[in-house]
């Protein structure tokens, strides 16, 4: 007696290979949603560092069109329900966690506040001309224009309220995309094509933020 095989699965039943299943979607939106609020997000810091020059201006208005790109390829590829690739992937997660490691320099030292002080000329049209940029020093109070003043010995009586030095603590536009660049980092890492893909991202990033909270805590941030 011979056996009959059975008959092959009708090609319309099987699965094609490059359907992304629906949680790859829902990541897929997570993540555009995340990269397009932080997107518009930049837009508007880009509008508030106006009188900070057209570096700093240009910067946030280019890293907003990468995000709004990068949402618009996975939001595409989430209607689709094509998987993305894995090189748009990578790069948008990098480029998140470097604007979040920035965002922690620019907001916990003075590495970057050189592309914070407002300019003069083409860049800075909205600082005051009869505003004196440097007349006060930012650490000492002292006046250049009245010159060095003697050296004297002893207490010195000082009126007048200590000098404010500008300060460059965090505000809620830079918070807001901070919160939206996370859940953007968090999805990124669920659409990582392998598990063992997404484990050494996550462990890289576990050690990134020890090491930040190491430099906390001795001093170098903050």
């Amino acid at each position: 007696m011979t056996t009959v095989p059975p008959p092959p699965r009708p090609a319309l039943l099987r699965a094609p290979r490059d359907v992304a299943p629906r949680s790859t979607g829902r990541w897929q939106l997570a993540a555009a949603a995340g990269l397009a609020a932080a997107a518009g997000l930049h837009v508007a810091a880009g509008v508030d560092h106006l009188g900070a020059g057209d570096l700093a201006v240009g910067f946030f208005l280019l890293t907003a069109l990468a995000q709004a790109g990068l949402a618009a390829r996975l939001v595409l590829a989430a209607l689709t329900r094509s998987r993305p690739a894995v090189a748009v992937v990578a790069a948008a997660l990098l480029g998140t966690v470097l604007l979040l490691g920035l965002y922690l320099l620019a907001h916990t030292t003075t590495l970057l506040d050189a592309f914070a002080v407002p300019g003069s000329g083409a860049g800075g049209g909205h600082a005051h001309a009869d505003t004196p940029q440097t007349r006060f020093d930012p650490v000492t109070g002292v006046d250049f224009t009245a010159g060095m003043a003697p050296s004297v010995e002893g207490p010195v009586a000082m009126a007048g309220a200590p000098p404010v030095t500008a300060a460059h603590g965090p505000d809620g536009v830079g918070s807001a995309a901070v919160v939206a660049e996370l859940l953007a980092t968090t999805a990124l890492l669920a659409l990582l094509p392998s598990p063992t893909a997404r484990r050494r991202a996550a462990d890289a990033l576990l050690v990134l933020g020890g090491g930040a909270w190491v430099l906390w805590f001795a001093g170098v941030l903050g």
